[in-house]
């Protein structure tokens, strides 16, 4: 249709117009395009040049029909319904030859005469835009399509078989073989080939041998060869063949003004910046149609494959997908340039427009881009996968996951051996890693998921358990000797202690060599593992001797950091704390999760020697080291929890509270029965004495009653939910005798002069608790921890007893039992505390014990090394203790504890410290109240008691 004359005769119509844009004028055009939502600026390309797309022409000839309505003369040129599709976009706006292109082929296959049709030209000129829609249209007709991408080496592409031998005859049969293979028997194949087509790492060559170009070989061998009734359209770079046996069609890449149009039309960027795409595109239209389509997300991964550029860019985050990198996780630039070849800044603009992100920030795939990663096929990953496991900016995840992509087994066994901390990657691979052959390397790759999973106590976890039984089936004895041993590992975890025994007798581990030389290396582990559960076994029974000896057996040393681990343990246990100290510190940083494990166990030892601070440092440590070696939820939470502990010992309860919570929310309640309710239970139990420390009685009380129910449920682990039941019962002690004192479970304590209801409950659980706890002779020792729990209840079950005789016996029966100087100093500031409370308040024996306590609270250390910061709750239990016992000097006495309250440590005792003192004063001391004048306390007789008086004038300001 000549639009420019339609539009003249149309205006001629008309009637004339009143004020603003006159009706058929270009501006009124203009506007009325824009307000059916087509594009505006493309009302003069129409007219005057017959450029527009189909969308934008129908739009305007809408508008003109209604105008032609009005004048009552009808458009001419109305379209043919019969007519073909409309020519796309890029075809239409860029270029006679890509029409006559893509209309003539089609109208071929439409007419079933089976076209063969050859076009050509340089990169850019548009061959792959031309077949990407012919494509489409074919596809959406139901006629059956093949297409060929043949660029650089294409042996993978076509799938074709090795030659048979090295001749230039081999390999031009191998090369025949391979096209047809690739040849439909109906519908279409098209075909794009570039100038560095290869195959077997050799130029295209016809039968006999002989070499020829890319394009000659395409026509040869599959554009002649193909089956009667195909259509074939082949797209050559460069120049076609000069006897090419059928039509050939030059495609020309767009001007420079036909670009910036579409670009300008395409994506509705003003001038200037289309001139700048198109200078950095070079008027490629491969480029240029993809940029646009990909503004409206209309691109196929075809399209994507088929440009250089964005194919690579494609195959490279293909393979960062393949090898598990997360969805929502930023590429590092460093990364994602490695696999490029460099930086992804320096991309063209249409392979640029795939990523979202920045250098700075990392990069992601736009949703065009992960869409086409299914169609790259696992060969043309495989390059990049090889350089995703060298890269130096991969993470030990992704080079175990590029490997186990490329069904690498021998470099991922490797890598693990050499790189033993990347194991906790592995894991997830494990379906994988199964079906990889049978061999030393399966092996390797089972026993590193093994040693995984019993690292983190997971022994029954279902990929530990397959890996551990693929191994147990190995034809190699020293193989199922390791598994078997790691079999009693885990019951040993579980607290089936015959069933652990039972495997360290099974004939595969007893049959073991005991000589070291030229052993194999999976018995040298087996041997240091079994010596290890042996000492575990040893010690679970308190035979801490056999312990020792199992531990510090030469062949043991080759369990590495585990064996520094358990050698630790067992010295803390022994009560050979330098020893333990310095083997705990001796667990390298390499190992992340065993090291975390060491400073758990430093943290500790710290706190049951009565370093509080120096146990904080070294647990906020270990929850550091454990949560970045990708520790368990029960591990980080077990740490939590004591460091917990730590806070409160320091006095900061509000702040242990915050760390008890999250503790708990990496242990979520689970009410279903038999379930393993350990690990939450041990947690509520710890949170107990902190909610007594703020004043909580009946949430406390709650607490311990929710973890016992969960203890009783549990079926898991039943050594471990016995010594956590008893443990718990001493702290609904703990829970009666706090609330039956009147005041925070939190130093200075007083004991009672009067009985109550519920210290009456607490003496009764504790006496159930003691009872049975001594061994009877001649069974075995009772293990370390009962001893300090036995311990601990002794000296709670004396603050709980009014009758001052019985009390001191039950201190008596602590202080024989402290194993170190911090016990020592425990036990006797509480026969101090028990002998304050009788009738001598001033007796010479409560300041010997309370001198003697002071001397041991101030070398704890000793031997250990490093500062000593003394635990402040004592400091400050032995403070009132001593101004109770030398309340009688009055002024001086206040004066003195008034200084040494000065320390920043104490602040969090001061009050029960002058609560104490006050109390003492006003019951002891013959004038109190001259005693607050000399002090400069404000007092007002028959106001306040002297007691109130003396603790709100030392009262912190809020």
């Amino acid at each position: 249709m000549d639009w420019k004359a339609v539009l003249a005769d149309l205006r001629a119509h008309l009637p004339p117009g009143g004020g603003g844009q006159a009706r058929g004028s270009l501006r009124w055009l203009e506007t009325q395009m824009r307000g059916s939502g087509a594009s505006p600026s493309s009302v003069r390309n129409i007219i005057y040049r017959d450029i527009g797309t189909p969308a934008d022409r129908a739009a305007l000839r809408a508008i003109l029909t209604e105008l032609a309505r009005e004048t009552g003369r009808p458009l001419p040129d109305s379209p043919d319904p019969a007519a073909p599709p409309p020519v796309p976009d890029e075809l239409d706006l860029l270029g006679r030859s890509k029409k006559r292109a893509y209309r003539q082929f089609l109208a071929g296959v439409r007419a079933g005469r089976a076209p063969k049709l050859i076009v050509c030209g340089r990169a850019g000129a548009g061959k792959t835009v031309l077949l990407s829609h012919v494509a489409r249209t074919l596809a959406a007709q139901g006629v059956p399509v093949r297409q060929l991408f043949l660029s650089g080496e294409a042996a993978g592409t076509l799938q074709a078989p090795a030659p048979a031998g090295s001749s230039f005859a081999a390999l031009a049969q191998a090369q025949l073989d391979a096209a047809r293979q690739v040849l439909p028997v109906s519908g279409t194949l098209l075909v794009r080939v570039t100038h560095d087509l290869t195959l077997h790492g050799s130029p295209p060559r016809l039968p006999g041998g002989q070499p020829v170009d890319p394009a000659t070989w395409a026509v040869k061998t599959l554009l002649e060869r193909v089956p009667a009734g195909v259509s074939v359209l082949l797209a050559v770079e460069g120049d076609a063949p000069a006897d090419a046996p059928c039509e050939v069609i030059e495609l020309r890449p767009p001007t420079t003004a036909e670009a910036r149009e579409y670009l300008m039309t395409r994506l509705g960027v003003p001038r200037a910046e289309a001139e700048r795409l198109v200078r950095e595109t070079g008027r490629h239209l491969d480029r240029l149609t993809l940029l646009a389509s990909l503004s409206g997300d209309d691109v196929s991964p075809a399209d994507l494959l088929g440009d250089p550029d964005s194919r690579r860019v494609t195959e490279a985050t293909a393979a960062l997908h393949a090898a598990g990198w997360p969805a929502l996780t930023p590429w590092p630039d460093a990364l994602l340039g490695t696999l490029l070849g460099g930086p992804p800044t320096a991309l063209p603009p249409h392979a640029r427009a795939l990523l979202r992100g920045s250098a700075e920030l990392g990069w992601q795939p736009a949703p065009v881009l992960s869409a086409a990663w299914p169609a790259v096929a696992r060969a043309a990953q495989a390059p990049f996968l090889r350089a995703l496991a060298a890269a130096p900016a991969a993470t030990g995840l992704h080079r175990l996951a590029a490997l186990a992509a490329l069904n690498d087994w021998t470099a991922l066994a490797a890598h693990v051996s050499a790189h033993p901390d990347d194991i906790r990657h592995l894991p997830p691979l494990w379906p994988a890693l199964r079906a990889a052959p049978t061999g030393p390397d399966r092996e390797t790759l089972a026993r590193a998921v093994v040693t995984h999973h019993a690292g983190r106590g997971e022994y029954n976890e279902p990929r530990a358990r397959d890996a551990l039984f693929t191994l147990m089936e190995s034809s190699r004895d020293p193989v199922r000797a390791w598994a078997r041993v790691k079999l009693a590992e885990s019951s040993l975890e579980s607290g089936n202690m015959d069933a652990a025994r039972t495997q360290l007798d099974h004939p595969d581990v007893t049959g073991m060599t005991a000589q070291m030389a030229g052993l194999d290396p999976w018995t040298v582990a087996a041997q240091a593992d079994a010596l290890l559960v042996q000492a575990a076994l040893a010690r679970w029974q308190g035979d801490l001797e056999t312990a020792t000896r199992a531990a510090s057996d030469p062949r043991a040393a080759h369990g590495g950091p585990r064996a520094l681990l358990w050698r630790g343990l067992i010295a803390k246990d022994a009560g050979r704390w330098p020893e333990a100290l310095a083997a705990l510190r001796a667990v390298p940083d390499s190992s992340p999760l065993l090291s975390a494990r060491a400073r758990y166990q430093q943290g500790d030892l710290h706190l049951r020697l009565g370093q509080p601070a120096a146990a904080l440092d070294a647990l906020l440590d270990a929850a550091r080291r454990m949560e970045a070696a990708g520790g368990s939820a029960e591990e980080v939470s077990r740490i939590l929890a004591r460091t917990a502990t730590a806070l409160r010992r320091l006095g900061r309860a509000d702040d242990a509270w915050t760390q008890l919570k999250g503790a708990l929310d990496l242990v979520p309640a689970d009410e279903r029965r038999h379930v393993d309710g350990v690990p939450r239970a041990r947690l509520l139990s710890e949170g107990v004495p902190i909610l007594l420390a703020l004043g909580r009685h009946d949430d406390a009380l709650a607490q311990a009653v929710r973890a016992l129910d969960l203890l009783r449920r549990s079926d898991a682990r039943p050594a471990e939910a016995r010594y956590r039941e008893r443990r718990t019962r001493y702290r609904v002690a703990l829970a009666y005798l706090s609330r039956g004192l009147g005041r925070p479970y939190l130093q200075p304590l007083r004991g009672p002069s009067r009985d109550h209801p519920d210290l009456a409950q607490a003496r009764a659980i504790l006496d159930d608790l003691l009872n049975p706890a001594l061994p009877l002779p001649g069974t075995a020792p009772r293990g370390d921890r009962e001893s300090i729990l036995h311990f601990d209840m002794l000296l709670s079950r004396a603050l709980a007893e009014p009758d001052g005789a019985a009390a001191l016996r039950l201190t008596g029966r602590a202080l024989d039992m402290a194993a170190h100087a911090y016990e020592e100093a425990q036990a006797r500031a509480m026969c101090a505390e028990v002998q304050l409370r009788g009738p001598d308040t001033q007796g010479g024996a409560a300041l010997a014990d309370l001198n003697r306590a002071h001397a041991l609270l101030r070398r704890v250390h000793s031997g250990l090394g490093g500062t000593h910061t003394p635990d402040p709750g004592l400091h400050a239990q032995l403070l009132a203790l001593e101004a109770r016992a030398s309340i009688l000097e009055g002024a001086s006495t206040l004066h003195w504890l008034a200084e040494e309250l000065r320390a920043p440590a104490l602040a969090a005792f001061r009050g029960g410290v002058w609560r104490e003192a006050a109390q003492a004063l006003e019951a002891l001391h013959p004038d109190p109240a001259a005693v607050l004048r000399d002090l400069g306390v404000p007092f007002q007789a028959g106001l306040t008691r002297v007691s109130d008086a003396l603790r709100l004038h030392h009262a912190d300001p809020a």
